[in-house]
C-alpha cells in the first residue's frame, strides 16, 4: 500500500512537530513548577519523536527536508505569552492548533494515507489528544478566569460599538470637542445603566428557571428509591451541561439528600454549568462597569486633544483604541470558546468599524448636504 500524502504536507507536519518539540523545550526552560517542567520536557521528546517519523516518511518518498526549520516566530511568541500571561492561557491559545493536528492526523488515519505507516500515525495522534490531559489543571484555571470576565468582555465591547458610533455621527457636525465629550458620556452613562440592569434581570431570569427546575426534581425524588434516584440525579445533571463520567460521581454524593438545588451548589466544583449559578449582581457589576470603561476610551481623545488635532483627528485616534480593545476582546472571546482567533478579532473589529463608518457618513451628509453645524 502506498503513501498518498503530499509533498508539501509532509514538510508542513514535519515543521509544524519540530517546533512544537521546541515550544515545549523553551516552556520547560522558564517553568518553575517541577511537575509542570518535567511534564513539558516529555512532551518536547514526544514532539521530536513525531518529527523523526515525518523525517522518514519524507526520505521514504524522496523528500528532502534537511532545510527544513522549526518556526522561531511561534517559539519566541509562545514564550513571551507563557510570561505575560501563564501557562493557562497558552494552552487555550494552542488549543485550536492542537485540535487541527488532531483532525488532521485523523483524517490520514481514517483514509489509510500513510500506507504501512499508519498504525504509527495513529499512535501519533493518541500522544495529540494526550497532550491535552496534562495541562487539564491549568486550562481548568484559565476557564475559571475566563468565567469571571466574559461579561466585563461583552460590556466592553458593547461600549465601544456603541459609543464609537455616536461620536462618529457626532464629529462632523458639532465643532466643539467638549459637546461631542457631554454627548458621549450622555450615551456612556446610558448604556451604563442599561446593560447593568439588563444584565442582572437576565442573568436572574436564567437562574430563577434553573431552580425552578431542580426545585421540581427535588419533589419528585422524594418517592423514588436511592437508585433510581441516583439514575435520575445523573440525567438532571447531563442536561445542565455536566459531562456523564462527572454526573456519575456526583449523583452518587447527592443521592442521599432530596434537597438537590442546595447540594449542587455546594458541589458546583464537579462540573455544574457556571452559567446557572452565576451571581446576577456580579453579572450586572461587570457588564455596566466594562461598558463605562469601554465607552471612556472611545471618549477620552476628544477632551484631551479636540482643540489641538480636530474633531476628526480625535475619531482617528478613538478608532485606533477601539481596534486594539475590540482585538483582546475578541482574542478572550475566540480562547475562551475555542473558536477561530484572527476570525473572530477581525469579526469584531470590523463590527465596530462598519458601525463608526455608517454614523460618521450619516453625520457628513446632515453637515455638507443639509448644512447643519453645532458650535
Amino acid at each position: 500500500m502506498s503513501i498518498s500524502v503530499g509533498r508539501d504536507e509532509i514538510i508542513d507536519n514535519y515543521r509544524d512537530e519540530l517546533t512544537d518539540a521546541e515550544i515545549y523545550a523553551a516552556l520547560a526552560g522558564v517553568e518553575r513548577n517541577e511537575k509542570l517542567r518535567n511534564e513539558l520536557l516529555k512532551l518536547s521528546q514526544y514532539e521530536v519523536e513525531h518529527a523523526k517519523f515525518w523525517k522518514s516518511i519524507a526520505e521514504e518518498v524522496g523528500i528532502d527536508v534537511g532545510s527544513v526549520k522549526p518556526s522561531r516566530t511561534s517559539v519566541l511568541f509562545s514564550i513571551l505569552v507563557r510570561r505575560l500571561f501563564g501557562l493557562g492561557f497558552l494552552v487555550k491559545l494552542r488549543e485550536s492548533a492542537e485540535i487541527e493536528a488532531i483532525r488532521r492526523y485523523g483524517n490520514l488515519v481514517r483514509k489509510r494515507a500513510l500506507g504501512p505507516y499508519t498504525d504509527k500515525l495513529r499512535e501519533i495522534l493518541l500522544d495529540e489528544v494526550a497532550h491535552e490531559e496534562v495541562f487539564r489543571d491549568e486550562a481548568s484555571r484559565f476557564e475559571a478566569f475566563i468565567d469571571n470576565i466574559r461579561d466585563a468582555m461583552y460590556g466592553m465591547s458593547d461600549g465601544l460599538v456603541e459609543v464609537l458610533a455616536a461620536v462618529a455621527g457626532l464629529a462632523p457636525v458639532v465643532i466643539n470637542p467638549i459637546l461631542i465629550t457631554l454627548a458621549g458620556l450622555i450615551v456612556g452613562t446610558a448604556g451604563t445603566l442599561s446593560m447593568a440592569v439588563g444584565a442582572y434581570m437576565s442573568t436572574k431570569a436564567q437562574r430563577d428557571i434553573r431552580e425552578t427546575k431542580l426545585s421540581k426534581i427535588d419533589m419528585e425524588l422524594e418517592n423514588l428509591n436511592v437508585e433510581d434516584r441516583v439514575k435520575r440525579v445523573k440525567e438532571t445533571l447531563t442536561k445542565f451541561g455536566v459531562d456523564e463520567d462527572r454526573a456519575s460521581i456526583a449523583a452518587l454524593s447527592l443521592s442521599d439528600s432530596v434537597d438537590v438545588s442546595k447540594k449542587v451548589v455546594e458541589v458546583g466544583e464537579v462540573g455544574f454549568s457556571k452559567e446557572a449559578l452565576e451571581s446576577p449582581g456580579r453579572s450586572a457589576l461587570y457588564t455596566g462597569l466594562f461598558y463605562l470603561i469601554g465607552a471612556l476610551l472611545v471618549i477620552a481623545p476628544f477632551p484631551l486633544l479636540g482643540h489641538i488635532i480636530g474633531n476628526v483627528g480625535s475619531l482617528y485616534i478613538s478608532i485606533v483604541l477601539v481596534a486594539i480593545a475590540q482585538a483582546i476582546s475578541g482574542l478572550l472571546t475566540a480562547i475562551s470558546g475555542s473558536g477561530k482567533i484572527t476570525r473572530t478579532i477581525a469579526m469584531n473589529i470590523a463590527l465596530s468599524l462598519g458601525a463608526a463608518a455608517a454614523t460618521y457618513a450619516i453625520g457628513t451628509i446632515a453637515h455638507d448636504v443639509l448644512h447643519i453645524a453645532i458650535t
